[in-house]
């Protein structure tokens, strides 16, 4: 019993500092050419498996060149895989595994890109639930850090 206390205690305070450390970050973030904005969080129960989720956010970029995504990291959970889409002709398009390239602004307008990382191993269900925050390092403009809302749980993908 005394041990199921302290567990959950120590779930509460690690909720808890998350969400006050997401409460300093801004919903949005510039970073060069670079806005980082609608970030969200999301955690699900894999069936025995330990938990997993994703955190996606949008990425619009002003300037001419390219850039690329170098790593992604939240302390909700460690961050897997990383895919990009994005926006070509009015329509989302994914790109290959591996290829983290944001799309470049054209004469149409900013370039606009969606990033989702999976989150692998999560220690328990809270992150699902609390603000938290994503720290994107750009290969060109460099870090910059967005508050991530959590969205409804979901079920795992596939």
């Amino acid at each position: 019993m005394r041990v199921q206390l302290i567990g959950a205690f120590c779930a509460l305070a690690m909720a808890t500092a998350g969400a006050a450390h997401a409460q300093e970050a801004p919903a949005s973030a510039q970073a060069g050419d670079l806005t980082v904005r609608q970030g969200h969080m999301m955690g699900w129960a894999g069936g025995g498996t330990p938990l997993g989720g994703e955190v996606a956010f949008t990425v619009e970029n002003a300037g001419t060149a390219p850039d690329r995504v170098v790593s992604v990291s939240t302390p909700a959970g460690p961050v897997g895989a990383v895919s990009v889409q994005v926006a070509r002709d009015g329509r989302a398009v994914s790109l290959a595994p591996g290829d983290a390239t944001l799309a470049a602004a054209t004469d149409a307008g900013p370039g606009l890109s969606r990033v989702t990382a999976q989150l692998t191993g999560l220690s328990h269900g809270a992150p699902s639930s609390v603000l938290t925050t994503i720290t994107v390092t750009f290969e060109r403009a460099g870090p910059v850090t967005v508050s991530a809302r959590p969205v409804s749980p979901a079920p795992p993908p596939g």
